[in-house]
């Protein structure tokens, strides 16, 4: 996984929304992807180290080249599953990526927030 600070999105999601990101991305040629299943699955460790509200967004660190390889994943899951998601996505990531205040918080990182309605 790429690490790169001026490559790096932060990304929130509910536990359902990376459920659903690991289960696309392995659905994918492993050797393309196991780098990415492996950093997301330790972030996701978040949900289960305290007794927070499973439906509460967590923050995932994630490179854009790596973003763009779940979401290309996730395009491949059945349109029902995933079309919430993705469109809230890439709204957030528009939103972000296109509006100078929003994008650059002076940490080199970029915020993306997904509604934890999004996936049910």
């Amino acid at each position: 996984m790429n690490t790169s600070a001026s490559q790096d999105l932060h990304v929130h999601l509910t536990l359902t929304q990376s459920s659903l990101v690991l289960e696309a991305l392995m659905e994918q040629p492993f050797k393309k992807v196991f780098e990415i299943i492996g950093a997301l699955n330790q972030q996701a460790q978040q949900f289960y180290q305290s007794p927070a509200d499973k439906n509460s967004v967590q923050l995932f660190l994630i490179s854009k080249n790596d973003f763009a390889t779940c979401i290309k994943a996730l395009g491949e899951l059945p349109y029902n599953r995933v079309s919430g998601l993705i469109q809230n996505l890439h709204q957030q990531l528009q939103t972000q990526l296109f509006t100078a205040d929003a994008a650059d918080d002076g940490t080199g990182a970029n915020h993306v927030f997904v509604d934890a309605e999004t996936v049910s």
